[in-house]
Formats: structure tokens, C-alpha cells, sequence
């Protein structure tokens, strides 16, 4: 049941706000509004996406890496995707307690290559949460990912960081995977 949503309003999606029927532009973040009709189809929509979902993940998958980070950040994330059915594993080279007196490091996000697109939103939409950034990155809304250039700067956090001949494909500061 969709209680929450009356098919007269307007919503905005990235922030999740109810706005009066004449407004057609959210005022947080400037993204255009969906009616109350819309929004009721798309969250329809999304439960039927879910539900076509293949869940827990099994050794015949193809798996690829979608983001690297501290156990605790790929723990919160591991638990929004799973909310959503998507099969997830997480993997680290080195053993890890997650409080960085063992000297694992990061840990990596795999998911179903089908499925890392949705897995990518999921993420960025978390990071959204995590900053209050709404999608604003200004300082750093110019940057961009060359693997052919020899310095590269993350759109999503702003780190520089060598190419190395196009084989970093992660940002070693947030983890945004680039391939």
C-alpha cells in the first residue's frame, strides 16, 4: 500500500520531498517533479525490478567489483543492496577486522555484472545520503577520469591520482569504480 504517496502532490526523487501540485522544480536540488500518479508507477515498477532479481549470489555468476571501502562503509552498503535483491560479496585480499589494526585495508563490493548498474545508483545514492550533496559536487563537477592521462582526478571526491597505464580503475580515496 502507498500511503505515503497521494497521486495529487508532487515528489521529488532525489530528495525525497512532497511538494503542492502547482510546483513543478523541487527547491532543494532543482530536479524536476513527478506527480503523485508517477511516482506511485515508478515505485511499482521498482518492486516488480526487485523482485526479477536473482538474490544471493551462486559460484556460476559473473561477478565484478563496484566499489572499495572500509568493511564498515561496505557493510551499510551490502545491507541497502540486499534490501533491493541484489546478491552481493564482499572480498579482500588481506584478512581485516574492519578497524585497521590488521592492516587489511579496503574491502571490495562484487555484485552480478547485470546487476551493477542498479548497484551503482544504490551507491550513489548512498554517498548523496552520506554528504547532504543532492548531486552538487561543484568544486569538483569538472573533473574527469582519463585512463589514457598520466593524473587523473575523481569526480565523485576530488582525489588526484596517477592512471598508472589505465590499470586503476577505482579511486583510491572513495573507492568510485571507473570500469
Amino acid at each position: 500500500m502507498n500511503l505515503d504517496i497521494d497521486p495529487e502532490m508532487h515528489y521529488c526523487l532525489q530528495c525525497n520531498d512532497e511538494y503542492m501540485p502547482d510546483r513543478s522544480v523541487c527547491g532543494v536540488c532543482g530536479a524536476a517533479l513527478l506527480s503523485g500518479t508517477e511516482m506511485l508507477a515508478q515505485r511499482q515498477a521498482n518492486r516488480q525490478q526487485t523482485a526479477n532479481r536473482k538474490g544471493p549470489l551462486t559460484p556460476a555468476d559473473d561477478i565484478i567489483t563496484v566499489f572499495k571501502a572500509s568493511l564498515l562503509d561496505v557493510k551499510r552498503l551490502e545491507a541497502q543492496l540486499q534490501k533491493e535483491n541484489i546478491g552481493v560479496l564482499i572480498w579482500g585480499e588481506k584478512p581485516s577486522c574492519g578497524k585497521g589494526c590488521c592492516g587489511g585495508g579496503d574491502l571490495e563490493l562484487r555484485v552480478r555484472r547485470e546487476d551493477a548498474m542498479a548497484a551503482m545508483a544504490i551507491i550513489e545514492d548512498d554517498f548523496t545520503r552520506q554528504t547532504a550533496s543532492h548531486g552538487v559536487h561543484s568544486a569538483v563537477a569538472d573533473y574527469v577520469f582519463d585512463p589514457e592521462g598520466s593524473e587523473n582526478s575523481c569526480p565523485a571526491c576530488g582525489c588526484t591520482f596517477a592512471a598508472n597505464g589505465s590499470q586503476e580503475l577505482t579511486c583510491p580515496d572513495c573507492g568510485l569504480c571507473f570500469g
